[in-house]
């Protein structure tokens, strides 16, 4: 009787077991391979090759955005020492439709009158 409940518990086991199956492994039939199924070997090969390359992708992207990164400090260190200009600062980024023209115009303008000549010639 143990015998026989030995052979029903091993039974499963012995009918699960990979002796059988069709298409394990790296032996396919040609029609098997003619329908497009591809053997296990092939299929863990494959995934692994997109793994690595999403990897590679993956650090690629890194190193492009730390590198973005590092360049848009320096200029935001380049802005706030050499231009005093603060992105965060409310007082300076307030909603205005003047131009970089018209900043420009305006500028040369207080710079040319300010000159002794103009000065001479507008005041005479």
């Amino acid at each position: 009787m143990r015998k026989l409940a030995l052979v029903l518990t091993l039974l499963p086991l012995a009918a699960c077991s990979s002796f059988g199956w069709e298409g394990q492994g790296a032996g396919l039939t040609p029609e098997q391979k003619k329908r497009g199924l591809k053997d296990v070997t092939a299929l863990s090969n494959e995934y692994n090759s997109q793994q690595f390359f999403r990897e590679v992708r993956r650090r690629s992207d890194g190193r492009n955005n730390a590198f973005g990164r590092d360049l848009m400090r320096i200029s935001d260190f380049i802005d706030r020492h050499v231009w005093n200009y603060d992105v965060n600062d409310m007082y300076v980024n307030y909603p205005s439709d003047t131009t970089k023209l018209e900043h420009t115009a305006r500028f040369g303008l207080v710079t040319v009158s300010s000159l002794p000549l103009v000065d001479e010639i507008t005041n005479r």
